[in-house]
């Protein structure tokens, strides 16, 4: 059994993507040690399950890594309490060596952010109200102008282990156009499918900084684009290439842990593009990345990179089939963001 004092807490979400080194243990095989940690892997998913509680609320968004007997756990939960069922859970198996803890609870991080939008409170003279759901922060309130209903949504992006924000604020005077779509992550490596049974692969996603919501899918698969059709036309002996687009959330129908689906079919080559390298920017190094993304899971229109991550996206519905030169791809990704910031 697990002395509490080997436990940890530290909230390092960029543990979980550092490549480790093969495993080396002069004392036992490789396939033994493997064994093991998949076993007490399964051990500890049993223990978590076991608690009603935990099985309830919190089961599916706590990600388990073990190594040589040493348990990682990362993940947005529901509560401090939470937290506390998990540790105590833990410390009943034997077999592990060390607890890291990187869980966020979203009673501390509702704290976190209501901190942070009170000195916008102060300075303005509004208020906000704020709430969590395992690291999706939601803001609601009534202010007098666009820029400070902006600034709330900036302002809880930026507080460390926000996992996205969802920006209901209202403005005097104005009918805010907030859409109802759901908070989606596509996890990299998802298949995605379009209505004709094509397939993709996630490859990257493209987020908004300003409220860390993934606006596109960089996928790859193999269907024609454009000039394929050309060629075939001319002697029908053209397969689809391999190729990587850009696929808008909102084309996005459903999501899975292991597939999505969209609304679109393979041939509808006006809704999605395709990728084009100059056109995006990694994030800075300091940007904390949002949960369960790694650094080179996430890009941004290259348009932040002149604008200080700051750029005033519009409400306006842009099609792809008005791409052009004169319209900057990042402002009509944002102009389609599924959170309605």
């Amino acid at each position: 059994m697990l002395n509490k004092q080997t436990t940890e807490n530290i909230k390092n979400q960029i543990s979980r993507c550092d490549e480790s080194d093969p495993v080396k243990d002069y004392g036992k095989s490789l396939e033994s040690v493997q064994k093991q940690d998949t076993r007490l892997k399964n051990e500890v998913a049993d223990a978590l399950w076991k608690d009603d509680v935990l099985r309830t609320l919190d089961y599916q968004e706590i990600d388990v890594r073990i190594k040589k007997g040493a348990v990682t756990l990362n993940g947005h939960i529901s509560s401090s309490r939470s937290q506390n069922r998990v540790l105590n859970a833990l410390h009943t198996l034997p077999g592990i060596v060390k607890i890291t803890n990187n869980l966020v609870s979203d009673d501390k991080l509702t704290l976190d952010v209501a901190s942070a939008l009170g000195r916008l409170e102060h300075t303005y003279g509004c208020k906000f109200f704020t709430g969590a759901s395992h690291g999706v922060i939601s803001i609601n309130g009534t202010v007098d102008n666009e820029k400070i209903r902006l600034l709330a949504e900036k302002y809880a992006s930026d507080t460390p282990h926000t996992r996205g924000v969802i920006n209901n604020i209202q403005v005097h005077g104005k009918k805010q156009d907030i859409q109802n779509l759901p908070f989606l992550q596509p996890a990299i490596g998802l298949t995605i499918y379009f209505l004709d049974w094509v397939s993709a692969i996630v490859k990257q996603v493209i987020m908004n900084p300003n409220n860390r919501r993934v606006i596109a899918i960089v996928a790859q698969g193999k269907f024609a684009s454009q000039q394929d059709d050309l060629h075939s036309m001319n002697d029908g002996s053209v397969s689809p290439s391999m190729r990587l687009v850009i696929i808008p959330m909102n084309t996005v129908r459903h999501l899975t842990r292991t597939s999505g689906f969209l609304y679109i079919k393979s041939d509808q080559k006006s809704e999605y593009i395709d990728f084009v390298p100059v056109h995006f920017i990694s994030p800075p190094q300091s940007w904390m990345h949002p949960y369960p993304y790694c650094p080179n899971d996430v890009l941004f229109p290259v348009e932040y990179k002149d604008n200080n991550m700051q750029i005033e996206y519009k409400s306006d519905q842009y099609s792809f089939v008005a791409l052009s030169k004169d319209t900057p791809l990042g402002e009509q990704l944002l102009a389609n963001d599924s959170l309605g910031g």
